[in-house]
């Protein structure tokens, strides 16, 4: 701006003005009158000085572009979901929304006495199935006892101890039994074969007395033939001892028919002995081979009811805190897979995920420093805790309700950061899953400057762009 003139005419002032003489050339200002030409170079002076340390502050002050993203505190590993493979009929609801429980804790219990039924029938099955089995082997090898079978020793049920009790001493009786019948019959057997022996010694010694009157018969004949030639024995005397020679041959014929009939039956009494042994073991054999039949069906269906009634009762996966409680009705059916409940886990770390705007997705890394705001903690003493992206999806995602794009980024706060939470919370301050929270990411260096012309430097380069 100009400075005001103030040569005006004489005759337009007062005569006798202060300031103002007909030699001064009429420009100078009275003493006591301010000079309105320095109050706005003063002003322009200040604006000007303002301005170069706007500029200067906005040069050298740093103001860092950031990816922003929502999140919240996730579990590592997630939720323990409670489901059941197969649903059924709610017996007990042993736990209440926000309990406390420890892994393998029992949750609720499932109706189950159609698939007890089931089991103990299978397991009754099975267990003198593995009675007869051990009975059966003993017979095999010749064992007048029983051993008892490797499986027993896995049931300790009080139903099937008593069970296992029951069968294996109806199984031991039962291989007395036959043992008896099959020692008995062929020690009725081996006394034929032995009255058959004795018998035949009996007339083997009668054929040899024979063969010893015969040997004399024959001498005496000899003599008396070689004295009869001369006259001084008759004939009938020679022929009636002819006879009684033959009388003697005859009677050793039939000795010698009935010690080769004594061995006969002897020989047939052994074999018959052999044969009731074979019997019994062949028998023995069949049956073993239809026992570990049955076998081979029932065990597969018992470990398929027991697995099934164990399922009935339903335990905690981990331990930690009941959420989502889904039940609450005794008698209520649940459906097959249905979630039942959450466990979160209380040893479970923590970690912060957050959803990142397609156009950030590509200027954050894992291992960039992140800085974590908790909307839910209003304390202005509380900073931003740092932290360090862990993970960045390799692809975006689209929200189903918004149809937006995103990116997930997890940060994993550091241990001495989360510490200032319960210098500021008190120490019983504990992080839940779930909490809302702002990440801040620095992507790259800037200055305040530099944010205030991004936008006419981005307009600048588009507009040269133009054709």
């Amino acid at each position: 701006m100009s400075a005001i003139d103030l040569n005006l005419p004489a005759t337009a002032l007062p005569a006798g003005f202060p300031g103002f003489g007909s030699g001064s050339g009429g420009t100078s200002v009275p003493k006591g009158v301010d000079d309105p030409g320095s109050d706005m170079r003063l002003g322009y002076a200040i604006a000007f000085l303002f301005f170069v340390l706007l500029i200067g502050w906005a040069a050298i002050t740093r103001l860092d572009a950031a990816a922003v993203a929502s999140g919240k505190l996730v579990i590592d590993g997630q939720r323990q979901t409670v489901q059941h493979r197969d649903g059924g009929v709610v017996g007990q609801i042993l736990v209440r929304e926000g309990q406390k429980v420890a892994q393998g804790q029992v949750l609720l219990s499932l109706a189950a006495a159609d698939v007890r039924a089931q089991e103990r029938a299978l397991s009754s099955q099975a267990i003198t199935l593995l009675a007869q089995r051990a009975r059966l082997q003993s017979e095999q090898l010749g064992r007048p006892t029983i051993v008892m079978p490797a499986e027993f020793a896995g049931m300790t049920d009080p139903q099937d101890r008593i069970e296992i009790a029951r069968a294996l001493e109806v199984q031991r009786a039962q291989l007395r039994t036959r043992l008896a019948v099959v020692q008995a019959q062929r020690g009725a057997f081996a006394q034929r074969r032995a009255g058959a022996g004795n018998l035949g010694r009996g007339y083997s010694e009668q054929v040899s007395a024979l063969d010893q009157q015969i040997r004399s018969l024959d001498q005496e004949l000899e003599s008396l033939r070689t004295v009869a030639e001369e006259g001084f024995v008759s004939q009938s005397r020679i022929r009636a001892l002819e006879r009684a020679k033959a009388e003697l041959i005859g009677q050793r014929g039939q000795y010698n028919a009935t010690v080769a009939q004594s061995r006969d039956q002897a020989g047939e009494s052994r074999l018959q002995s052999l044969e009731a042994q074979n019997d019994y073991l062949a028998r023995s054999a069949t049956e073993l081979r239809d026992v570990e039949a049955a076998l081979n069906e029932v065990v597969p269906k018992l470990a398929a009811a027991r697995d099934q009634l164990a399922r009935t009762v339903i335990r905690s996966p981990a331990s930690g805190t009941v959420v989502g409680l889904q039940v609450f009705t005794p008698g209520g059916v649940i459906a097959a897979g249905q979630r039942l409940m959450d466990v979160v886990p209380d040893r479970a770390g923590l970690h912060v995920e957050g959803r990142l705007t397609v156009n950030d997705g590509d200027d954050v890394m894992p291992g960039q420093t992140a800085f974590v705001r908790f909307d839910s903690l209003h304390e202005r003493s509380l900073p931003p805790l740092e932290g360090i992206v862990t993970r960045v999806s390799a692809d975006s995602f689209t929200d189903e309700k918004t149809g937006e794009s995103y990116f997930t980024a997890a940060v994993e706060v550091k241990p001495s950061q989360l510490a200032l939470l319960k210098d500021v919370r008190g120490p019983d301050f504990q992080l839940r899953a779930g909490m809302p929270v702002t990440i801040e990411i620095p992507v790259r260096r800037r200055t305040a400057l530099q944010y205030m012309l991004e936008p006419l430097t981005a307009a600048m380069r588009k507009a040269g762009r133009e054709h």
